[in-house]
């Protein structure tokens, strides 16, 4: 049988790669890599949340120990200072040098503010806070906007409006737009179709195309080497091909099988202390608000809760087991022909240039992946995924499919006949690639001499 053997050269392939200082060294280096990013991309949100819990705070919250207001425009009444008060906390009217106040907030442990208010002609008027560092930012943004509020209620005032009537001018407008057949737009679902296949598709295509790297290298070390013709007294020549692609196969399976793994379980032992705890089983609204130390606010929550859920449904085990089988044909594919590139040289110098249109083949397939979406501004101002005629090529063409594939059933773009459709265009591509390295592979690696084309393969493939 011409496959007879490639059992062996499975073993000792497979044995060598993983036994090497350069693979355990790389292996490590990328698991520590995707557990840091894994807890940052937890952690970081709720960090940034708690950072700025002052400007989420519910009005009514006392947010300062002390507030200095120095009115150099006089436009606000005593009524209004107590309003102030009533809501952001003590409010003491100062005339003192702010040099000396803001001195004090600088030394001050407590949350404390400066206001001051000039006014630059009859309307014009300006509000400049300074806040001390246990105050926060948002609190300070909080605090600018009921003194703006207050500012424009006494122009009213003045003017002979009264303050029910004022009260009653307080209306909040929000405008959307929705194109006719489509939900309300999601950011959450937006930033998702527009990130997710750029991100998957960069990954993906790193492991696939370095990993099919490998095996042209491998092949084209051990004919330069001599070490082929002493295979070859022992097995088949196509045992070699199937033996090392099937090997070189398990050990990009298993690293990145392994390197999800750390992921996931980095973020599930970092899931109580971030944003994800909402993720955990029974969590809700009010998890979310002990995470980001937060009240009085469910916008970000609902955010958040959106997200999860989108995740949650991205990673089920369907699209996981899809997701896989994607990835070992398109490992598969770009293997095969890599395969016939080592084998194609006679000398390792020449290896280099033998691997451009491979990786010229590579890119191509990775630019359609995620190019259409870079340039999709549609998939921005939709809560949809929205594509268009490259990003549906790239779907089913065998060098684009398995970059663009992956991203597409973790958002839904595809119907499942799509997606059938697409992964038996891939795994037809694999077949037929298999039959072509079948028919030329014996007489490739038995050359030696000047480096063979892609084109002189084709005229042996069809001479067999």
């Amino acid at each position: 049988m011409r496959t007879k053997g490639w059992q062996s050269i499975f073993r000792f392939t497979f044995v060598q790669h993983i036994k090497t200082k350069s693979f355990i060294i790389g292996t490590i280096i990328m698991c520590v890599l995707v557990a840091l990013v894994s807890v940052l991309a937890n952690l970081l949100p709720a960090i940034l949340m708690k950072s700025d819990e002052g400007g989420n705070a519910a009005v009514g919250e006392v947010q300062f120990s002390k507030i200095y207001l120095y009115d150099d425009g006089e436009i606000l009444a005593p009524e209004d200072i107590t309003l102030l008060a009533k809501n952001m906390g003590d409010v003491v009217q100062s005339e003192a040098e702010t040099d000396d106040i803001e001195k004090t907030l600088c030394e001050t442990e407590e949350p404390m503010a400066l206001v001051r208010i000039s006014k630059d002609g009859e309307v014009n008027f300006s509000v400049a806070t300074r806040y001390s560092k246990a105050a926060g930012s948002g609190a300070a943004d909080m605090l600018n906007n009921a003194v703006r509020q207050l500012i424009s209620r006494r122009n009213l005032v003045n003017l002979g409006v009264s303050p029910e009537d004022y009260e009653k001018t307080l209306i909040s407008v929000t405008a959307t737009r929705v194109e006719a057949g489509k939900d309300e737009l999601s950011l959450v679902k937006s930033a998702m179709n527009y990130f997710v296949p750029i991100v998957v598709s960069l990954v993906l295509s790193l492991f696939i195309y370095a990993y099919g790297s490998l095996v042209a290298q491998s092949i084209a070390n051990e004919k330069t080497g001599r070490v082929t013709e002493l295979l070859l007294t022992s097995v088949r020549p196509l045992a070699i091909v199937i033996g090392k692609v099937l090997a070189m196969g398990l050990v990009s399976f298993g690293q990145f099988l392994l390197l999800c793994i750390v992921g996931a379980a980095s973020l599930a032992a970092s899931a109580p202390f971030g944003f994800m705890k909402n993720a955990l089983p029974g969590a809700g609204t009010q998890s979310l608000v002990q995470i980001s130390g937060v009240a009085g606010e469910t916008e970000n929550f609902t955010e958040i809760s959106e997200l999860v859920s989108e995740l949650r449904g991205a990673f089920s085990p369907v699209n996981i087991l899809l997701i896989i089988l994607i990835f070992v044909l398109g490992f598969l594919f770009f293997a095969l022909i890599a395969a016939l590139v080592g084998a194609s040289v006679s000398r390792i110098e020449d290896l280099q240039q033998a691997m451009q249109p491979y990786a010229l083949t590579g890119v191509i397939g990775v630019y359609l992946a995620y190019f259409p979406v870079i340039f999709n501004v549609d998939s921005i101002d939709s809560g949809e995924a929205v594509t268009n005629p490259v990003q549906t090529l790239s779907y089913y063409l065998p060098i684009s499919s398995p970059f663009a594939l992956p991203s597409a059933i973790m958002l839904g773009s595809l119907s499942p006949l799509e997606i059938a459709l697409a992964t038996a265009v891939l795994a037809a591509a694999v077949i037929l690639m298999a039959v072509l390295v079948s028919r030329v592979y014996e007489a490739i690696i038995l050359h030696n001499g000047n480096r063979l084309k892609f084109g002189d393969i084709l005229k042996m493939a069809k001479k067999q």
